[in-house]
C-alpha cells in the first residue's frame, strides 16, 4: 500500500512510457498528454496534496497544459533525465520533503538506493495512480 502522505513524485517520463507502457515514439506525446490529464484527475484523489512531475529527456516542447500545483513537467534540457532526477530527489530529501522517484531504470535505481531515496516501479505506480 502507497501512503496518502503528500508525496512529490519523481516520473522518469520516457521510461515510463517507452519500457513499461511500450509506446511508440511517434505517439509519445500524445501519450504524455494523456499522461497529465490521468495524474491531474489522479492528485484530486486520496492523494491530494502529492505532486507529480514528469522529468523528461530533451529540450522543451509543448506537452499540453498541466496543474502548476499538483502536476508538472520538468525538461532536463542539456543533462540526461537520470541526471535530473538524482538532483531533484537528493535536494528534496535533503530539504525534508517526502520524495519517491517512479523508474524502471537500473542504473538510477542503484544511486538512488545509495542516497536512500525510496524507489517506485512504474508497475506499482500504474496501478496506484493509472488504473
Amino acid at each position: 500500500m502507497i501512503s496518502t502522505k503528500p508525496t512529490i513524485y519523481l516520473i522518469d517520463a520516457l521510461n515510463f512510457l517507452r519500457s513499461f507502457l511500450q509506446v511508440p515514439q511517434k505517439d509519445e506525446e500524445k501519450t504524455l498528454r494523456a499522461l497529465i490529464a490521468a495524474l491531474n484527475d489522479a492528485s484530486l484523489t486520496e492523494y491530494q496534496g502529492s505532486t507529480f512531475r514528469l522529468i523528461i529527456d530533451g529540450g522543451f516542447r509543448n506537452i499540453g497544459p498541466t496543474s502548476p500545483e499538483n502536476v508538472d513537467a520538468l525538461f532536463s534540457e542539456d543533462q540526461t533525465a537520470d541526471e535530473v532526477i538524482l538532483e531533484q530527489a537528493l535536494y528534496l530529501k535533503n530539504a525534508a520533503k517526502r520524495v519517491c522517484v517512479v523508474t524502471y531504470d537500473r542504473g538510477i535505481t542503484n544511486n538512488l538506493r545509495e542516497e536512500g531515496i525510496k524507489i517506485l516501479s512504474c508497475e506499482k505506480f500504474f496501478d496506484t495512480f493509472l488504473s
